[in-house]
């Protein structure tokens, strides 16, 4: 376990990562804390400090999900715009870490990196692990971010906050869609085992994030987070034959 401390080495790799990605015109720097209230303020730097760590772990995902890709032979711009994934992830990294250095600076954290990759079944044949990482990466986990992020922006106001979660969200719309891309593709290359398979991972990733929404108390977020399991992950997934347990999605929706 170590510290989360972020730094980027600069020169040509910098340069590289912010083609096409370039942070400096948000508001930098227009940031007050002193003129908030300090638990208030020591809230928000908590949950920043967090996102530093979650962007991080979604980089690793994609990470992942673009070897598996190479490795089940799926189509190049697939693959590459999965690759391309990760680097918004990391630029996400240095936003959040950005926004934590206006707020005063990371709250205490500890990570441990080399345990952030996913577990998947290193036996199970390269498609079927190229698909449960789509599916908990992509289907369920980005489609969940997406709406969560949404629901912040609206309570950001205007300024710094709202900018770069406005700068989130307009690029975690494709990272939801990629997985859905690829079941498409992958299509008869998928058994009804691999299916009935696929549909108990996307079950066990949306209990996961249930207690997001069963926790709060806050009823217009519930039904947002509640409609997007509906919409954005299972009716995605039944178009594609992946079938969760009727019963039990009902029961973790509440």
């Amino acid at each position: 376990m170590r510290q989360l401390a972020i730094d980027l080495l600069g020169g040509w790799t910098e340069r590289r990562m912010r083609r096409h990605r370039e942070v400096d015109e948000l508001p930098w720097g227009t940031l007050d804390p002193s003129a908030a209230d300090p638990v208030d303020v020591a809230l928000v730097r908590a949950m920043w400090t967090n996102g530093v760590f979650t962007e991080y772990a979604s980089a690793a995902a994609f990470s992942q999900l673009a070897t598996a890709l190479v490795e089940c032979g799926a189509p190049i711009d697939l693959t590459a715009t999965c690759a391309d994934i990760v680097v918004d992830e990391m630029t996400h990294v240095e936003l959040a870490a950005r926004v934590v250095a206006e707020l005063g600076g990371a709250v205490p954290y500890e990570m441990d990196l080399d345990r952030i990759t996913q577990l998947v079944d290193d036996t199970a044949p390269p498609l079927l692990r190229a698909a449960e990482l789509a599916i908990t990466t992509s289907c369920v986990g980005e489609s969940l971010s997406l709406p969560a992020l949404r629901s912040s922006r609206s309570l950001a106001g205007g300024g710094l906050l709202h900018a770069v979660l406005d700068r989130l969200v307009r690029d975690e719309g494709p990272h939801a869609q990629l997985g859905i891309a690829f079941l498409a593709w992958a299509g008869d290359r998928l058994t009804a085992a691999d299916r009935a398979q696929l549909a108990a991972i996307a079950l066990r990733a949306v209990a996961v994030y249930a207690p997001l929404w069963q926790t709060s108390p806050d009823a217009d977020y519930r039904a947002l987070m509640t409609s997007a399991v509906r919409d954005k992950i299972d009716a995605r997934l039944v178009r594609h034959d992946i079938v969760m347990d009727r019963a039990r999605l009902a029961q973790l929706l509440g």
